[in-house]
């Protein structure tokens, strides 16, 4: 019983952790409520490029190819559209873009027109002038166009000389038209509870801001990354429940934010993976309670590919597809079932410190290594190419890979205060291409299929143990191996003067499992349980009484279980803590029994057992500077069991009686800093 003891406090432990670990980190995780629409150009159905807006009751879709608005249930189903007929002329919508809906039931909707030149194609002056340029429509709940804002000048001829377009206008007379650079530039809408109109230019590094008379009041913000500055590639806007404006800086990595008049209130986070960091910040949404929810660009990839790389106990372990073993081979397996030479149960001194554990966590520091945990975030990411040869590489070297995105949850002054995280199964047909939508005032999320274009809702909850949340592979092997051998020695008949048939069998399960307690959070269960037997029938035909039956039967447990924690996701400054238990359990029985026992009832009878620990503690003190620390409780040490052997002679009397026992205990540390 004591040998199952320690895997008994080990699993304790891990539990422990397992179910401590979420009240320590704030950690929430997402559930599927319903599933809608997909592939089509009305009636509930999309193109590929679409945005969502919400009010309390209602979803609003913008589907910028097939130039209308969808209003939705808050289940999915179809309400209504405009305009009813998209396909028609009358309809003004061009590119409809980011959306966003009033207390009253007002639509507001980026988008681009053509906009009439005021005082041109007067009497006396001909053709009339036209303007493209980027607007906001606004419409009422039922479709009624009730208003157009303009963030550019729309009242006065440019001041230099344009190319223009000729057109025919909507009288059927010949005009001109300008097309300036930026005229189709994306907007993005937000609304305060006044609902007074904010719009996002971000590709002119300008916020503005309508009162509810369709007058602007203000303008503010500009390009840069100083303070009440921001890139040109601004995701996104929302106002929080204070009034305040908050910017996604994408470009420079962080929140920026106003009050309602448009003075800067600084910023919050900065370019990173931790928490309270951004890697390209993309989507805001603010909660009622005043909490600010941020999507950001990281993604975190977990994999199994056999064991984690602390802890290798034995060679099925660290590679799921051998090769059929040859006779000799299976019977060194057999005969020797848990050999010293195993994993981190034969590590001495002298050979713990190859090169490639000295170098394994430094080795995360290279761009080459960082890409197999991160996807999405290189300076190649655009290169769909390169990111395509990448996944197709990781794929062929994986057998399980989740991508675990984030969204980060802030205070009303920008503090954090923990995060969502949700995983993409890159291995599954209909949910590999799963991808960021959305996020509502309720905290809904919403994912996009990008094949069907069906929509995903999903709520959040607090931390639970769900299957979802899990990898993990089965592999069986099976052995059998019977061979016959006849042997005719120097005499001058042929007759056969041995007979040897020797049969061996081995069984093989091999189990991991792995769960993501958030992005960096992991913890990994790995279980090899091996049974193999051999018999052998040894006869002398010449001489019956030397002939013998010979038999084995040994059973071994592997089992490995690791915690890992990245305390430091920057690829740069890579560091993580790994803490391993493995664990092997091991018995064997051996009997050697004269096969004529009227003749002779000599015999041998071997029992032996084995029970061996090992404890690491690998850790990045540094971006540069590891620590690895291993306590090994070897039982035995230096052979493949401790056993007992029972000699009985020919009248089947004991006679000898012989014991070995073994074991160590060995301490082990190491630093490695890489200059």
């Amino acid at each position: 019983m004591k040998k199952h003891t320690l895997i008994l406090r080990s699993l304790s432990v891990f539990c422990f952790l397992c179910i401590g670990l979420p009240s320590a980190f704030p950690v929430d995780f997402i559930q599927l409520e319903r599933e809608f629409g997909g592939k089509g150009s009305t009636e509930g159905r999309f193109s590929k490029d679409i945005h969502l807006a919400f009010d309390r009751q209602n979803i609003y879709v913008s589907d910028t190819e097939n130039r209308l608005i969808q209003k939705l249930s808050a289940t999915g189903e179809f309400l209504f559209q405009i305009p009813e007929a998209p396909e028609s002329p009358d309809n003004i919508l061009r590119k409809p873009g980011h959306l966003a809906v009033d207390s009253a039931g007002n639509i507001y909707v980026a988008d681009v027109t053509i906009q009439h030149i005021a005082k041109t194609g007067t009497e006396g002056e001909t053709p009339k002038v036209y303007m493209f340029a980027p607007c906001v429509r606004k419409f009422s709940g039922t479709g009624e166009l009730l208003d157009t804002y303009f963030v550019d000048a729309m009242d006065v001829l440019p001041k230099v000389v344009l190319p223009v377009n000729l057109i025919i206008d909507e009288d059927g007379k010949t005009a001109w038209a300008i097309q300036p650079k930026g005229y189709d530039r994306a907007l993005r809408v937000a609304l305060n509870a006044q609902n007074e109109l904010y719009i996002l230019d971000a590709e002119r590094g300008r916020v503005h801001k309508f009162g509810v008379d369709a007058e602007k009041v203000a303008t503010f913000g500009r390009y840069g990354a100083g303070d009440g500055e921001f890139d040109t590639d601004a995701a996104d806007i929302a106002i929080d429940a204070r009034g305040n404006v908050l910017i996604a800086d994408t470009g420079n990595h962080r929140i920026v934010r106003f009050d309602a008049a448009g003075k800067s209130l600084g910023s919050f986070g900065r370019k990173g993976r931790g928490n309270g960091e951004f890697r390209k910040p993309m989507a805001l949404a603010t909660l009622p309670t005043g909490e600010i929810l941020v999507k950001d660009a990281s993604q975190f990839r977990r994999k199994i590919g056999g064991l984690p790389e602390i802890v290798v106990l034995s060679p099925t372990l660290t590679q799921l597809t051998e090769s059929a073993p040859s006779q000799a081979e299976l019977a060194d397996t057999i005969n020797n079932a848990t050999r010293s030479q195993y994993g981190p149960f034969a590590q001495s001194p002298a050979v713990a410190a190859d090169t490639a554990a000295l170098n394994r966590r430094v080795r995360l520091l290279e761009e080459a290594e960082y890409s197999r945990y991160y996807a999405g975030e290189t300076d190649e990411e655009d290169d769909a190419e390169l990111a395509e040869d990448l996944k197709r590489k990781d794929l062929r070297l994986t057998l399980l890979h989740n991508v675990i995105s984030r969204i980060q949850k802030f205070d009303s002054n920008g503090q954090y205060i923990g995060r969502i995280v949700y995983e993409t199964d890159q291995l599954s047909e209909e949910k590999h291409d799963q991808t960021f939508l959305d996020l509502d005032a309720s905290g809904h999320l919403y994912l996009r299929d990008d094949s069907d274009f069906t929509i995903a809702q999903y709520s959040i909850t607090g931390f639970t143990v769900k299957p979802s949340h899990m990898n993990g592979f089965y592999s069986l092997r099976a052995a059998n191996l019977y061979n016959e051998y006849y042997e005719d020695y120097e005499d001058i008949d042929a007759l056969t003067d041995v007979e040897d048939k020797l049969n061996q069998l081995e069984f093989k399960n091999l189990l991991g499992w792995t769960y993501s307690f958030s992005e960096r959070w992991h913890l990994t269960f790995l279980d090899e349980l091996t049974y193999a037997e051999q018999d052998e029938r040894y006869i002398t035909p010449a001489k019956v009484e030397d002939s013998y039956d010979f038999g084995t039967q040994a059973l071994e447990n592997a089992f490995a279980a690791n915690l890992k924690f990245i305390t430091n996701p920057n690829p740069y400054r890579y560091k993580e803590l790994n803490l391993s238990v493995g664990r092997v359990d091991g018995t064997s029985d051996l009997t050697q029994d004269a096969l004529y026992v009227d003749l002779n009832k000599q015999r041998r009878v071997d029992t032996g057992d084995a029970s061996s620990t090992v404890i690491e503690l690998n850790w990045d003190i540094w971006s540069r500077t590891n620590l690895w620390l291993r306590y090994a409780d070897l039982n035995p040490a230096e052979t493949s069991r401790n056993f007992i052997r029972r000699f009985y002679d020919v009248s089947g009397d004991l006679y000898e009686v012989f014991g070995s026992r073994n074991q160590a205990r060995q301490f082990l540390g190491e630093l490695t800093i890489k200059f």
